[in-house]
């Protein structure tokens, strides 16, 4: 049943949980409108006949937008809450009707306000993937693979009689050429 345009919280469009211990959170707000953003961008060449080829899809970070309506008399508490989550950068996880995004950061929170009582929020989403420091190494030749035992290497002093500027073996060159 739909009292005021809104689904009772057993119909819940979405659920917002913390990423660590999945609680849930601001379990007051109703959502009353949600678009997930789940883009990727095909990569396409050219071919020396004129057509193109794909060959690599990369998956654009997940966007997540959706409008709350905070009516219940505690609102302010509410707000408040989502203000710390947004400023403390807390990881969320979003449940949707068909699916589960983790990693979600509150990238823009701006609201309404107005003669009625409550508050809507327009909450933005995005996922936040950290990069990892380790970093894969794998040469093509086994000689390149060990580096561990090179330690700090200094380059070799060249004497004033061994300098050769590339400009001048280029007229070499050219001289010779001709």
């Amino acid at each position: 049943m739909i009292i005021d345009g809104f689904l009772p919280s057993s119909q819940q469009l979405v659920g917002i949980y913390d990423n660590t211990n999945f609680d849930i959170l601001f379990d007051d707000a109703i959502c009353t409108d949600l678009k997930v953003d789940d883009s990727s961008s095909v990569m396409s060449h050219p071919l020396e006949n004129g057509s193109k080829a794909s060959d690599h899809q990369v998956f654009d970070l997940i966007k997540i937008s959706m409008i709350l309506n905070l009516s219940k008399k505690d609102y302010n508490l509410v707000f408040e809450n989502i203000d710390t989550a947004y400023r403390s950068s807390t990881l969320l996880t979003i449940q949707t009707k068909v699916n589960i995004y983790k990693n979600m950061l509150i990238e823009a929170k701006p609201h309404v306000e107005g003669n009625y009582q409550g508050v809507i929020i327009n909450l933005s989403f995005k996922q936040f993937n950290a990069v990892s420091d380790v970093v894969v190494y794998n040469p093509q030749f086994e000689a390149d693979s060990n580096t561990i035992k090179k330690g700090l290497q200094s380059g070799t002093i060249v004497a004033d009689s061994q300098r050769v500027s590339i400009a001048s073996k280029i007229v070499g060159v050219i001289l010779w050429y001709k």
